[in-house]
């Protein structure tokens, strides 16, 4: 047993890797597995279809390393050959891609940032009305105290001429 840190956490992270890459291979057999199967009933259709998922799965694979990408290669090479024992080209001309499988909405993470997001655009529009009604308040404001001053300057002025015209009797 490891008794420095480091080579304990590695040591964890290597028997993860490994039982990942078990599950992977497992996979990989079974995708050859069935093209074998598909083979072996005489359906060229079914072979094809699943000789092409098969070759995708061993792309996937020798991607992230799970297996080395010449023997991906081979692998995907044996596979073919194979199914082009009972594949014709009717059976390729007729072969539809899987659909898509819908991709799930995401995380608590992604729904918490679009609740924020949602929350942030909401608070937005509240500020935009908020100012909108502050700058009709000061706008208001500005023409009161514009016409306050207007008619204290006349009342002013009245009161000056007033007092003009008791200066001149």
């Amino acid at each position: 047993m490891a008794n420095i840190k480091s080579q304990k956490k590695r040591n964890i992270t290597n028997e993860k890797a490994r039982m990942r890459n078990r599950a992977y291979k497992s996979e990989l057999k079974t995708a050859t597995r069935r093209v074998k199967d598909a083979v072996a009933a005489g359906n060229g259709a079914e072979a094809y279809a699943a000789a092409v998922a098969a070759c995708r799965l061993m792309d996937k694979a020798a991607g992230k390393g799970i297996i080395h990408k010449n023997q991906a290669a081979n692998r995907k090479s044996g596979i073919m050959k194979l199914a082009n024992t009972v594949v014709t080209d009717a059976d390729r001309a007729a072969y539809q891609p899987a659909p898509k499988k819908e991709q799930k909405t995401g995380s608590k993470k992604a729904a918490r940032k679009a609740e924020r997001v949602e929350a942030m655009k909401k608070a937005s529009e509240e500020k935009a009305l908020r100012r909108a009604e502050t700058l009709k308040a000061e706008k208001a404001a500005h023409e009161r105290k514009a016409a306050e001053a207007a008619a204290a300057a006349a009342a002013e002025a009245a009161e000056a001429e007033a007092e003009g015209e008791e200066a001149a009797e």
